[in-house]
C-alpha cells in the first residue's frame, strides 16, 4: 500500500463507479459506502454514470480525485492499480468504455486536481462482491482511514 501512502495527501475526493448488482463491478460504490461509514464526506457513489456527478465533484474543489472502479488488468482478482489518465486508454474499465478517460480529462481541466483511477481486478463471478475484492475494500478503507482524517 506504499503507493497509496503517496497519493493520500491533500483534499481527496473518492468517486466510486459501478453497480452493486453486478458483482465486482460494485467495487467503487462499495468502497465509497465503507469510507462514508468511517466519516468521509468527500466520497461519492456515482453509480455507473460518473459524468452525471462532474458538477458536484468540481464544486468540492479537491486536490486529488480518485475514481474507484473495476478494471480488467489481466491480474489476480482483488489486485489494485493506480492509473493516470494516459494509462486509462490501455486499460479496460469494467463496463464503462472509453468515456472514463474523457471524464477524467474533463475533471482535471475543470479542477486542476490530479485525477487518478484506483482500479481493482474483478473476478468473473456471481452477482455479489467476490471475497478477494471485498478483502481489498477492507484493506483500502483501513489505509484511507489511517492516512487521512475525514473532513
Amino acid at each position: 500500500m506504499s503507493l497509496l501512502d503517496q497519493i493520500l495527501t491533500g483534499k481527496i475526493l473518492v468517486a466510486g463507479v459501478g453497480c452493486l448488482d453486478r458483482g465486482d463491478d460494485g467495487f467503487g460504490p462499495a468502497l465509497v459506502r465503507k469510507l462514508q461509514a468511517l466519516g468521509w464526506q468527500n466520497a461519492l457513489d456515482c453509480g455507473d454514470r460518473l459524468e452525471d456527478f462532474t458538477l458536484d465533484i468540481v464544486g468540492r474543489a479537491p486536490d486529488r480525485i480518485l475514481i474507484a472502479d473495476a478494471v480488467d488488468m489481466k491480474a489476480r482478482p482483488g489486485e489494485i492499480a493506480v492509473l493516470r489518465i494516459p494509462d486509462v486508454a490501455g486499460a479496460e474499465p469494467h463496463g464503462h468504455g472509453s468515456s472514463l478517460g474523457r471524464v477524467m480529462e474533463y475533471l482535471q481541466l475543470r479542477t486542476g486536481a490530479e485525477v487518478l483511477l484506483l482500479g481493482v481486478q474483478p473476478d468473473k463471478g456471481s452477482g455479489k462482491l467476490s471475497p478477494e475484492v471485498q478483502a481489498t475494500i477492507e484493506e483500502l478503507a483501513a489505509a484511507f482511514d489511517a492516512s487521512w482524517c475525514p473532513s
